[in-house]
């Protein structure tokens, strides 16, 4: 009799467990979110989603996905890690074409006037597509992996890979114009590189060794090198360098966020709390998140801090599983939009945070997290989410004007 107990109990239990489990895969499914606009309950409304991967590996398997999307003529470009470029309609989400790449793509794309995209991927391969029809133009290999954003001036397209090199090629065919490279450390340094930056005449690259120089775009000499960091390991420059004014910010993952000089980047003051993944400037404050979990709003002439919002301790008490593992996620690029803050994690929600004291506003689940920057364009927001799924949000108004 007591064999019987037990073998019932054990059978409730799975059945209890099956249960939970498929009601935490309903709360997490390819569109988690009503996409009523007149809902009320939710903050953001779906306009469209496009799922780009395949579903049904969910627990298995979550890679993640760090190309932004680019927004351009009402066309969205995004890559992602099953190695293929898209191009959307950015009002409806219909698919223009798609281009297969060689390797994943890991960041976002770069316009080349008003016919062309470009972009690289993580077999070294640079393609330069007609914007109209994703047909190649032209295509060039590089050393290493190309993870931060291309830029380019309309006659030089410039490349930053993971072998510490940055390339100039001609915008017209592709052809090889110059290439400055320095070693890679010999000890660990960060898996990523931090986009470069033009800046008038000079381009702007940070490196692996703690390195920030200015190159002269023409012909890729050295106008200014600044040393930053110093130590054994860990001191990679990877955060993109942001211009505002006679200032530059630019992050190392040691933990320094600086604010240099723009014309001859010595430093004007710094601020240390943890890796610094990512700032965005918006009035006079600079905001930022590092790999403690906090985003900081800043003085931008002075550095003094106003306000630190704890992500992953809020992340952490709205996961189902009140997983530890979510204090390990780092938030995303900081995105300024009407008013508000917009910031993620790569395993957790989307917080809207007031600008002014950092008070939450409010929450989106997204469905398993974001890695890549939020984008905005317009009234929209645009999120590549880690499972492949490209949503086009708009901000529910009848939500706001209740909240």
């Amino acid at each position: 009799m007591r064999r019987a107990g037990i073998f019932v109990f054990i059978s409730l239990l799975l059945l209890a467990t099956l249960l939970v489990a498929g009601c935490a895969g309903q709360a997490r499914g390819v569109i988690p979110l009503s996409d009523n606009p007149g809902d009320e309950g939710l903050p953001l409304r779906v306009s469209w989603v496009r799922t780009l991967m395949e579903q049904g590996r969910e627990d298995i398997w979550r890679p993640m996905q760090y190309a932004p999307p680019t927004i351009a003529d009402n066309v969205v470009y995004l890559g992602n890690t099953e190695n293929v470029f898209y191009a959307f309609d950015a009002s409806t989400g219909d698919t223009l074409w798609k281009f297969n790449t060689n390797g994943p793509v890991e960041s976002g794309a770069t316009l080349l006037g008003a016919d062309a995209v470009v972009i690289g991927d993580g077999d070294g391969y640079v393609y330069c597509l007609n914007r109209q029809t994703g047909f190649v133009k032209w295509v060039y290999r590089v050393q290493g992996q190309v993870m931060g954003r291309i830029v380019t001036d309309g006659d030089l397209v410039f490349v930053r890979t993971t072998h510490e090199r940055v390339y100039a090629l001609r915008a017209a065919d592709g052809k090889w114009k110059w290439m400055q490279s320095r070693e890679v450390p010999v000890n660990f340094t960060i898996r990523g590189v931090a986009s470069p930056v033009l800046d008038g005449d000079r381009l702007l690259v940070g490196y692996a060794d703690g390195y920030f120089i200015g190159y002269n775009k023409a012909d890729g000499t050295e106008v200014f090198k600044t040393l930053l960091e110093k130590g054994e390991r860990f001191l990679d420059i990877d955060a993109t360098p942001i211009l505002d004014g006679a200032n530059l910010y630019v992050a190392s993952y040691s933990g320094t966020f600086y604010c240099l000089s723009r014309e001859n980047a010595s430093i004007q003051w710094t601020f240390r709390q943890g890796s610094v993944q990512s700032a965005a400037v918006a009035g006079e404050r600079v905001f930022l998140g590092d790999d403690q979990g906090f985003v900081h709003a800043l003085n931008k002439r002075t550095g003094e801090l106003y306000w630190s919002y704890d992500l992953r301790e809020n992340d952490q008490k709205r996961s189902i599983a009140k997983s530890p593992r979510r204090r390990l996620k780092a938030p995303t690029n900081p995105v300024p939009f009407n008013g508000l803050i917009l910031v993620a994690s790569s395993s957790g929600y989307i917080y809207a945070l007031d600008q002014a004291v950092g008070q939450e506003k409010w929450e989106y689940w997204p469905g398993f997290g974001v890695t890549t920057e939020i984008v905005t364009h317009g009234n929209s927001i645009f999120i590549h989410t880690n499972f492949g799924n490209l949503y086009c949000l708009k901000p529910n108004y009848r939500f706001n004007d209740k909240n």
